[in-house]
């Protein structure tokens, strides 16, 4: 995204500092959309990311896009003002990883703790300018990691061992400066009346 904003800045920093953190991760999302399209009489849900010119990608398992993350914005956000000049974004969110187990580091299949420690400590690594999370919750089983989307036409060899992944839950939030109205300007000053000459106090006696 060219031009983020509120969460979508924060996501942005962290898709960074995961891309330099876990060197075999393929691809670092942002933020998915949930679309849904009718399949045999019944409505099928998966992730997407928007390329542009009504094009999107397909997120659900497959070889194709290699190990890959991408984020899950949920419901409801809440608003907070603090004194002054800023309003505070919260929202629960997910960050969803999914791995070949056998091209992630030396290759081994089962350490799959050992891959969610690293995730964690390059998400928790980065540093926001405008925001941060906290991670509450971690899930492991394919059910679970995507949870909220249809896996019914994915192949079940992308769902077992060797391939693995984990959705991160927890709370999103993002601090933005206000704007404020432009002060009034004070009027000028009316400027004292010059004296009138012709209101002296003389009777003209003399």
């Amino acid at each position: 995204m060219d031009n983020p904003y509120l969460f979508d800045k924060v996501i942005k920093e962290i898709q960074t500092g995961m891309a330099n953190s876990l060197s075999w991760l393929t691809h670092c999302f942002g933020r998915c959309e949930r679309l849904v399209k009718e399949v045999n009489g019944r409505r099928v849900y998966t992730p997407n990311i928007y390329l542009g010119k009504n094009e999107y990608l397909l997120l659900t398992p497959d070889q194709r896009l290699g190990n890959y993350s991408f984020f899950v914005m949920e419901e409801p956000e809440r608003m907070t003002f603090e004194r002054g000049t800023r309003a505070v974004y919260r929202a629960p969110f997910s960050l969803v990883v999914w791995v070949d187990m056998r091209t992630v580091d030396d290759g081994d299949t089962r350490n799959t703790e050992k891959v969610k420690d690293t995730i964690m400590k390059a998400v928790n690594g980065t540093i926001s300018r405008y925001g941060g999370l906290s991670v509450t919750r971690i899930y492991n089983h394919a059910e679970r990691v995507f949870e909220g989307f249809s896996l019914d036409e994915v192949d079940n060899q992308f769902l077992m061992a060797p391939f693995s992944g984990w959705r991160f839950v927890g709370e999103l939030w993002v601090r933005e400066d206000c704007i404020e109205p432009e002060p009034t300007p004070e009027p000028e000053p009316t400027p004292d009346p010059e004296p009138d000459d012709n209101n002296d106090n003389d009777d003209g006696n003399g």
